[in-house]
């Protein structure tokens, strides 16, 4: 059996992923249209809600969370404005494209770091912790 991913691994992954859902947030409309209205609020929730992002101690840097935060606050704020819209008063409502601009540069600042290994700790994406250590 493998072994199982650490820790560290583990949020690695999930920067990786919240950057991915990123990338769906600033298609805007498109970016609805892919994944229908659920997975356009639940797939950044499932990432983004963990006592590691709340808390400061995943592998996203400070500047990272609070524009995830950001981000998870204009989902939530969409959310309230009108809980049973379909996926047309949604991109009607244009939400989506108040949405983008802020996952754009969410998605910049996460690419000034670099994504993370999927197999390997990192201090820094491209510094592993295991060479680090070692010196």
């Amino acid at each position: 059996m493998a072994d199982e991913p650490s820790e560290r691994v583990i949020e690695q992954r999930i920067r990786n992923r919240i950057y991915e859902i990123l990338e769906i947030l600033a298609d805007c409309d498109a970016g609805v249209d892919l994944v229908g209205i659920k997975g356009y609020f639940y797939l950044f929730e499932d990432f983004v809600h963990r006592p590691s992002i709340e808390a400061g101690t995943s592998a996203l840097s400070r500047d990272e969370r609070a524009a995830v935060l950001e981000i998870a606050d204009f989902l939530d704020g969409a959310g309230e404005a009108n809980p049973d819209f379909t996926k047309a008063e949604f991109i009607d409502s244009d939400w989506p494209g108040k949405i983008a601009p802020a996952a754009r540069e969410a998605r910049s600042l996460f690419l000034k770091r670099g994504l993370f290994s999927e197999k390997l700790e990192e201090i820094e994406p491209g510094r592993s912790a295991a060479l680090s250590a070692g010196r």
